[in-house]
C-alpha cells in the first residue's frame, strides 16, 4: 500500500440526503441532535404532565383516619362505614355503591374515591372493635368541606386541648379515639347498659 490514502465519497443512501438538507438550511449536525432532544423532552413533559393531573380529573381520594389521641398511633384494622347521600333530582352516577364498607390499614387509614358527579353528603362511622375507647367516631360532612378544608373529630369536648396538634387537612376525616382511663375501666361494667 502506498502513502497515498484514497477516500471513498459517501452514497446518497449512507447519508439519507442530510447533507443536502443541512447544506441548505445552514444547519449542523449539533442543531438537528438538540431540536430531537428538545421535540422528546417536550414530549415527555406533556405525559408526565397529564400523569400527574389525572387523579384530578377521575375523582377525588377521600381518606379517613383513626388515631390513638393519647400516642399518636394508628388505629388498625378498624371497620368503616361510609354512606353517600345525594339531594333528591340530583343527578346520581350509572354505577356506584351508596354504602361502602372499609377497614383501616397499618396506617390507621382507609380510603375511597368519589364518584362523579360528588355527593353533596356523606356519613362516615368507626366502629372500634374494643369497648374502651372514647371516640366521637361518626361524621355527616357537607362533602365540599371535606375536599375543601377537612374534618377532624375529637372524642368529646374535653379532649379539645389534647388536640391541638391534631389539624385539619383537605380530603381527610380524621377520628381522634381515647382509650379509657384505669378508673373508666374500673366502673365501665356498672355504668354500662
Amino acid at each position: 500500500m502506498s502513502g497515498n490514502a484514497t477516500i471513498r465519497p459517501l452514497s446518497w443512501k449512507a447519508i439519507g440526503g442530510h447533507f443536502v438538507f443541512l447544506a441548505k438550511f445552514g444547519l449542523s449536525c449539533d442543531d438537528l441532535v438538540e431540536d430531537a432532544v428538545k421535540k422528546r423532552y417536550s414530549q415527555c413533559l406533556v405525559w408526565f404532565l397529564l400523569l400527574w393531573l389525572s387523579p384530578s380529573c377521575f375523582g377525588q381520594v377521600i381518606r379517613i383516619r383513626v388515631i390513638d389521641l393519647k400516642t399518636g398511633r394508628p388505629l388498625q384494622k378498624q371497620p368503616v362505614s361510609v354512606t353517600l347521600f345525594y339531594d333528591k333530582g340530583e343527578k346520581t352516577p350509572a354505577k356506584y355503591d351508596a354504602n361502602l364498607r372499609l377497614e383501616t390499614d397499618v396506617n390507621g387509614e382507609a380510603q375511597f374515591r368519589l364518584p362523579e358527579p360528588v355527593p353533596v353528603h356523606l356519613a362516615t362511622q368507626v366502629r372500634l372493635t374494643s369497648e374502651h375507647w372514647h371516640c366521637g367516631c361518626m361524621a355527616l360532612v357537607a362533602t365540599r368541606d371535606l375536599i375543601q378544608i377537612g374534618i377532624v373529630q375529637t372524642p368529646g369536648p374535653e379532649s379539645t386541648t389534647s388536640a391541638t396538634n391534631a389539624k385539619a387537612e383537605p380530603g381527610v376525616i380524621l377520628f381522634l379515639a381515647r382509650p379509657f382511663t384505669f378508673l373508666e375501666r374500673l366502673f365501665y361494667p356498672f355504668v354500662k347498659d
